[in-house]
């Protein structure tokens, strides 16, 4: 409800009444409600959309379809990179964790000695600043580089971190001079992921320190990066021999919702897996899963969208150039523990290494042998939130063998690393969640789907595969998608919110008496205000008559209208009247005011004399005092007003006041 404020000034000279009376009407009558536009605030999180990695190559999500890009000739990576857009998709920067290249494909000038090690299995990773959005941090990993066979001594700058700022060099950005390669933990594994906190204010970075059974979980907020939660649980990460090195290396990843993490120890054969507290950065619950098959040992690793679904690439990482066993891929029915994986596919003659999951909701794996026998495309995982076989794994409607095709350039053995909660998609979306509005829905991977069936949780249902449903009132519905594909069914449900639209409480009408002016309050809380004025207050103040409109977005992005109408009400009240009985101006009242009012109305003589009283708004003083005329001289008055209808609200009565004359 707004807040009405009334000022009330004294008489000038002569009689002249200058008042400033504000008051609004306030009415809670159905009105047309008009949308600002028809969707719910757009999906801002689309960081993670385009790719650079390996030999030159690269893919773009932005259209909705992985795309094979050849724009970038710049960098050859063996391992992980990372590259990052800003929320709304435009693309920033990528790095090989040795040098950071612009959106130009330009080096930038100061970041061209980064810790990091291109060899290690996850050396970098950008996590945007949560205080700016124009600011990101690198972190890189560098390899631990013993000396020679001595296991007791070894050189490595381990965790460190430089701050990118997007504003320098004219928006192309630039690492900061004195926020460059700041270290953080050494000696340290060849892993590194990140996910955001409970309540989106920060991020997660978590690696493993080498030598120890210890994770490290650093936060960073908008207060910079905290001290490190240390979480001893699982396996010791170490090398009682000189191969077993090779327990550094393999990868890490969060869970999409920030829920658990997983890891490959690569020389040990181990896959373990772990909850994590993403509002407390401690790790716990060890399971492990010890790889039989000999020979291939694990190393790439990645959730499902739903989270429900781990895999890992087991391959025979420590063999010549031609593999001797066949490279499989794992998947893990977490609800079912490490237990009992099944192997989704094998090949023989190749290695597959990382496993990256991507904005369309599939799973992408780098596939090549070694430095001299690479592949110019990647292997999918069409549908990895499905069990066993029909997760589709290089299978694409009808036709196996289908690979994603890099148009000619390498993935070597890597792929992107993203911060985990850029992924955390859901099975399908929606838009126009506002009450009225009709509600777009889109299946987000679109892969190997035969026919579908909705069920909009108000009754309706729809077989369209982007189906528009409008929801009687507002509520909260649960929305169930039934894929199907080849006989089987796979059901996804999530919470869908109508929401109502923002209630605003302008008045229909607001009387403004001449010469003051008046506030017009569309009411705290929105997100957005646009009057008609072009003002983007929440409040303006009005001093003419005009109709007022005014438009108010919620932080739900729903938006809804009012408009009030301002009306000038010229009232009339004399400085002097000549009570003779001649029928002209005998009489001294308030002319043209508001007739749903109580109304009072006293004068007095110059002594204070209580001269003339009257509640009635039609009935003026003639002039007389107890039957008998009163002299010429000027009289003091004083009005009284109360509004008695509910569409009129104030803070009290409104008080006129003044002087009137008599003459004779």
């Amino acid at each position: 409800m707004p807040t009405n404020t009334f000022n009330k000034l004294p008489s000038a000279g002569s009689g002249q009444l200058l008042l400033c009376l504000l008051f609004f009407l306030f009415a809670f009558m159905a009105r047309a409600q008009t949308a600002w536009y028809k969707s719910n605030c757009p999906r801002s999180q689309k960081q993670a959309e385009v790719w650079y990695f390996g030999e030159k190559a690269g893919i773009d999500f932005r259209s909705g379809a992985a795309t094979a890009v050849v724009d970038q000739n710049v960098m050859n990576s063996f391992q992980a990179t990372s590259s990052i857009c800003d929320s709304l998709g435009n693309f920033l920067l990528f790095t090989n964790g040795r040098t950071a290249w612009d959106n130009t494909f330009a080096a930038m000038p100061n970041a061209t000695g980064l810790a990091g090690n291109p060899r290690a299995t996850q050396p970098c990773l950008i996590v945007p600043y949560p205080g700016d959005p124009t600011v990101y941090y690198i972190f890189t990993i560098e390899m631990v580089n013993y000396d020679k066979l001595d296991s007791m001594h070894f050189s490595s700058q381990g965790l460190t971190y430089t701050l990118i700022d997007m504003k320098l060099r004219g928006g192309l950005g630039d690492a900061v001079s004195a926020v460059l390669n700041k270290p953080l933990l050494t000696p340290v594994c060849q892993k590194i992921t990140a996910v955001s906190n409970h309540d989106h204010t920060g991020t997660w970075v978590i690696v493993h320190k080498w030598d120890s059974n210890e994770f490290y979980a650093y936060l960073v907020t908008a207060s910079g990066i905290t001290d490190s939660v240390v979480s001893a649980v699982g396996s010791k990460h170490f090398a009682p021999t000189q191969i077993a090195r090779n327990n550094m290396v393999g990868y890490m990843k969060c869970s999409p919702d920030g829920s658990s993490l997983a890891l490959a120890v690569t020389y040990d054969k181990l896959i373990e897996l772990f909850d994590f507290n993403n509002q407390t950065g401690v790790i716990s619950n060890p399971r492990s899963y010890h790889v039989s098959r000999p020979v291939v040992n694990p190393y790439g690793i990645e959730f499902s969208p739903d989270g429900k679904k781990l895999y890992a690439s087991v391959l025979d990482y420590l063999g010549g150039p031609i593999p001797r066993k066949p490279t499989c891929i794992y998947q893990f029915d977490l609800s079912k523990g490490l237990n009992n994986p099944v192997i989704v596919d094998s090949a023989g003659g190749i290695r597959f290494f990382a496993l990256q999951l991507a904005t369309d909701g599939r799973i992408y794996g780098s596939r090549t042998n070694n430095m001299l026998s690479k592949r110019d495309s990647l292997e999918v995982i069409y549908n990895p939130n499905r069990p066993g076989a029909a997760c589709n794994y290089n299978l694409l409607g009808n036709f196996p063998g289908t690979r994603f095709d890099l148009l000619g350039r390498k993935s070597i053995y890597s792929l992107p690393n993203f911060v985990q909660s850029f992924l955390n998609i859901p099975p399908f979306t929606w838009d126009s969640v506002c009450h009225g509005d009709a509600t777009q829905f889109k299946i987000t991977n679109t892969a190997n789907i035969d026919t579908v069936s909705w069920n909009f949780g108000d009754g309706g249902t729809s077989t369209s595969k982007t189906p528009v449903h409008t929801y009687a009132k507002p509520g909260t519905y649960w929305v169930r998608l039934t894929e199907y594909c080849r006989g089987e069914a796979f059901v996804d449900s999530m919470k869908v919110t109508n929401y109502p639209l923002p209630h605003i409480a302008l008045a229909d009408t607001v009387l403004l008496y001449s010469g003051s002016t008046i506030n017009l309050h569309a009411g705290g809380g929105f997100t957005d205000y646009l009057w008609s004025t072009g003002s983007r207050d929440s409040i303006i103040n009005v001093g003419s008559q005009a109709s007022y409109s005014v438009q108010v977005k919620d932080i739900h992005c729903c938006v809804n209208s009012d408009t009030s109408f301002v009306k000038v009400f010229e009232y009339f009240i004399p400085n002097a009247f000549t009570p003779n009985g001649d029928g002209l101006n005998d009489f001294f009242q308030v002319s043209a005011l508001y007739k749903n009012i109580t109304f009072k109305m006293v004068v007095y003589d110059r002594w204070g004399q209580l001269v003339f009283q009257s509640d009635n708004i039609d009935k003026g003083w003639d002039g007389t005092y107890g039957g008998r005329y009163c002299p010429p001289d000027s009289y003091v008055w004083i009005v009284n007003i109360g509004f008695l209808g509910k569409d009129i609200i104030t803070q009290g009565d409104v008080v006129f006041n003044g002087t009137v004359t008599i003459v004779r």
